[in-house]
This record gives structure tokens, sequence and C-alpha cells, in this order.
């Protein structure tokens, strides 16, 4: 149905994603990564989707902060972190070994989210460890309800569905937004087919409509989405006829 989309061993690869920010408010994160993560593929889900070759892991992570360094940031300039859910790779490096790896940040979520993904998590759930150990360390603070702006420019929405808590992050500078929107879109073939969800969702009616009044805003408004997984493009556009467009190209 989408020729080219998966690779020879009939998987595709989806990037996980943080978002630095840097600005008159501060230098921030717009989600915080996974953390230092090597998961192998399970046989299982190889056989379940007739995989005879599947790639050696489900899941590699940890180059979050050599990829900060090497545009001149150091963990201790990070002053905010604004997840925009707790699945693990989300809020991997708010801790390190018992520590809050970003030592002078406030680390934002929605509270809606803590029922299901840590109380309601297995004891040894790698999130659920590493958002106690946040909360032991004095480091977290939660998102108002509705919509609202947490930093100068820098608005939080609830928008429930890929999780109970998830919010969009809406940023707005010189008369231009972009809207940084987490894990509510992972494919850009969900731009063309709404039926496309993932495993993940909590909700999946309540992200797609999500997702539709996402893209319509995005197309009439001109507004930049920027997505935790994508790539080619990262930042995109949504074009008159219903395309992606690369926004760095305009």
């Amino acid at each position: 149905m989408y020729p080219g989309l998966l690779d020879e061993a009939g998987t595709h690869r989806i990037r996980i994603g943080a978002h630095l920010v840097r600005g008159p408010a501060g230098t921030s994160l717009i989600d915080a990564g996974a953390g230092p993560l090597s998961l192998p593929f399970p046989p299982a889900l190889a056989m379940a989707n007739g995989l005879t070759n599947p790639p050696r892991y489900l899941a590699e992570a940890g180059s979050l902060p050599a990829s900060l360094a090497a545009v001149g940031v150091a963990p201790e300039d990070i002053t905010a972190i604004l997840v925009t859910h707790l699945h693990l790779d989300h809020v991997g490096w708010v801790m390190k070994d018992g520590e809050p790896f970003f030592a002078n940040a406030d680390v934002y979520y929605g509270a809606e989210d803590w029922e299901l993904l840590v109380d309601g998590a297995p004891d040894d759930d790698p999130a659920r460890l590493v958002m106690q150990a946040a909360a032991e360390a004095g480091i977290l603070r939660t998102f108002a309800p509705g919509s609202t702006e947490v930093l100068p420019g820098v608005t939080a929405t609830h928008v429930p569905g890929h999780t109970p808590g998830h919010r969009t992050i809406e940023i707005e500078s010189e008369g231009e937004r972009i809207i940084f929107v987490g894990d509510l879109v992972e494919l850009p073939a969900q731009l063309a087919d709404r039926e496309i969800h993932f495993m993940t969702d909590h909700d999946r009616e309540e992200s797609g409509a999500a997702r539709a009044a996402l893209f319509a805003r995005a197309k009439s408004e001109g507004v930049v989405i920027a997505a935790a997984h994508l790539t080619n493009p990262t930042f995109g556009l949504i074009t008159e006829d219903g395309a992606w467009r690369d926004a760095r190209a305009r």
C-alpha cells in the first residue's frame, strides 16, 4: 500500500528524537529521549509479523548528550524539559544513575499520564523508575489543564489520545508558529491515511481525531509541525494539495 516504506527486513525505522529550543525564555528541551538503550528485537514479534531476517534491535538510543555537545550545549545549560508524554523514549535522559541528568532543569509533564504509565506500570518498568526517581529528586512540575503558557511564547496544550496526558508544545515567534506534536504523528503516511495507528496509542479514536484537527489547522494556518519520530522532513508544512513539504526549504 505504501511502496518503499519497508526495508529489506520488512521493517521501517523511525527516529527517537528530542528537540532543543534556545531563545529569550532560556535553553529548553522538548522531550528527553530514551536514555542509553539497546533493546533486542523480540523473536515473538518477528514471528508474528513473518520476519525471517529482523533487525538486531527493536530500539537503539543514547546519543542525546553527544548531539547537544555538538551544538555547544552542556546538560547544565538546560533549564526546562517539556515532556509531551511519559513513554520511555521521551523521558529516558531525565535521570541518570539516580540523579537528574540536567541538573538545573525543571521537568514539566501531564499529570493525567501518571496513573496509567507510572502507578499502573510494572515495578521494573524503566519509565516508571525514571519518573519515580525524578519525583524523589523534586524536579517535576505538572502542566496546567487545557492550554497554558508554560514559558514566554511557549504554550502546552492537552491533546489526549496517544496517552491520557499527551501534550503538544507550541512556540510563537515573530509571527510564525511551530507545534511540537510528540507522538500525535509518527509516520508521514498518516497524513493521507487516518486509519494508521500505533500499538502504543491509548485511545485510537481520540488520537485520530486530534491528528485530523492538527492537520487541518496546520494546512490552513501554515503552522510548522515537528514530531519526535519524523524524518525527511523532520520539520514539515502541509501544502494546499495535502502533501508534506520540508519547512526548512521555504
